[in-house]
């Protein structure tokens, strides 16, 4: 599909500076931590989601459900707000651009998507913007989808886009400097069968691309790579996961997708791209036991064609592990960079863990303030240095609270650290004989594939899992609370 570029917009601007912004809150949990591992700093950026960090790690770029901002991390000890940018209404439309989820920055360009939910009707696209001055950002255009776009992907001028339409779900590939769609890529393409799946079960929740791989996770479906080198043409190379086709076509479309195994929902390949780690997203359907929190798995790749899980980092378990629980210890976004895993994990907070001997994972450092703080990612700033978090507050609807985070990218141990249960427990475990180590078969012969603002009540809409489970846990007549989280 293409589309004409458009260079101009409306929007409301606001250029910050980070004394205006600090958290109040954050800033008396700092204080009181002073003994302790503890937040480096703190600012307040309403709104906050997605948050991702430029190559030197200076510069932060966050999503904020209703626009983006560019944060000045020069000064760890004290992020600063440089631009905050929201209300942003591409020219010729009357509505701006809501459920900003995420954004995604590569050299001098940042790609704004959304709404990160729905049907794709009403405002719905990217906007392009120029940040070779992050501190004055220019949008250069906007590119409109038929769909929403949940996560977002930019490398070398393509823009990478979770295309879930109820069908095929693909990932499509636009090319951000001529406003054109270039690809268009599912697991139909690899097998037709694949399309009588439930498509609540194989959506495509996010995506990363690196060195001619684009990873792609399909939630229970699991994780597939792509060969992107021509980004028009992608080509499968494998897949990994919990399930095979078999077992999808075999199982319910409900339940089964808000409980482990399964529910890919984040990837990232280590930087030689030998190691694989994929997040789950999970609860425990009625708080009965049978489910619960997912963590982070480690698969090695060193042969495409036979992937292997080496190990899995735990979550921590909360006093209860439902959807409509107050306490959320799922995994959510993280950044695999060198030996080091910085991950987020909602109201357990932020871990930061060794990752050097991927069968064996080490903790090194673990901050969380459940009431007042609920991590959406966690991204390195300065090797060595610092590293950044984005917190929604203390839950998406409380996210007047929320804002950007710097911690010490080094070892440490939270003083009275608080307890998510009265007996909490966890850490990492490598994989055993009864976890499923190897790849899920990709085909039937058995070969190995190898919003707005929140205030809008669901704000992830929607009924599929991770894009608006609260939908779907009504519809099983589970009576959860919705909490339009993802």
């Amino acid at each position: 599909m293409d589309a004409p570029r458009s260079s101009a917009l409306r929007r409301d601007v606001l250029k910050a500076s980070g004394a205006a912004l600090a958290l109040p809150t954050v800033g008396r949990v700092t204080a009181a931590q002073e003994d302790g591992y503890a937040p480096l700093g703190s600012a307040e950026l309403p709104g906050a989601k997605e948050l991702v960090v430029s190559d030197d790690g200076r510069t932060a770029y966050v999503a904020l459900t209703d626009g983006y901002a560019t944060v000045d991390l020069s000064t760890p000890s004290s992020p600063e707000p440089m631009a905050v940018e929201r209300n942003l209404v591409p020219e010729g439309e009357t509505d701006p651009l809501r459920q900003i989820y995420d954004v995604k920055q590569d050299g001098d360009r940042l790609i704004v998507a959304g709404p990160a939910n729905g049907t794709g009707r009403g405002t719905s696209g990217f906007f392009a913007v120029d940040v070779s001055d992050p501190s004055d950002p220019a949008v250069d255009g906007f590119y409109p989808t038929d769909f929403a776009i949940h996560n977002c992907f930019l490398r070398d001028g393509y823009a990478y886009l979770t295309g879930n339409d109820g069908r095929g779900n693909p990932v499509v590939v636009v090319d951000v400097e001529s406003r054109s769609e270039v690809a268009r890529w599912s697991p139909l393409s690899r097998d037709e069968a694949w399309g009588k799946v439930p498509a609540g079960r194989r959506t495509l929740h996010d995506l990363y691309v690196q060195d001619d791989r684009a990873y792609l996770v399909y939630w229970d479906a699991g994780t597939w790579i792509l060969d992107v080198s021509d980004p028009a043409d992608p080509g499968y190379v494998t897949r990994f996961g919990d399930y095979s086709l078999e077992d999808l076509l075999e199982s319910s479309p409900r339940a089964a997708g808000m409980e482990p195994p399964g529910n890919a929902h984040y990837v990232q390949p280590s930087d030689d791209g030998s190691v694989v780690a994929v997040g789950g997203e999970s609860w425990d359907v009625g708080d009965s036991g049978s489910g619960g929190p997912s963590g982070i798995h480690l698969w090695d790749l060193s042969d495409p064609a036979s992937p292997e899980r080496v190990s899995t980092i735990d979550p921590e378990p909360a006093a209860t592990n439902s959807y409509g629980g107050d306490t959320w210890t799922t995994s959510h976004n993280f950044d695999f960079a060198g030996d080091r895993l910085y991950a987020s994990w909602y109201n357990a907070g932020v871990k930061l863990y060794d990752v050097s001997d991927p069968a064996n994972p080490e903790e090194l450092a673990w901050w969380l303030r459940p009431d007042e703080t609920s991590f959406w990612t966690a991204c390195r700033g300065v090797a060595g240095e610092f590293f950044v978090a984005s917190s929604l507050g203390p839950s998406l609807r409380e996210t007047d609270q929320a804002g950007v985070f710097t911690f010490p990218d080094e070892s440490g141990e939270q003083a009275d650290r608080p307890s998510l249960t009265e007996a909490s427990s966890s850490g990492t475990t490598a994989a055993t004989e009864t976890d499923a180590t190897t790849a899920a078969p990709e085909d039937g012969n058995g070969s190995d594939g190898g919003g707005g603002s929140d205030g809008d009540g669901d704000s992830d809409g929607g009924g599929m899992p991770g894009f608006g489970v609260g939908a779907a846990l009504a519809g099983l007549g589970l009576g959860l609370r919705r909490y339009g989280r993802d």
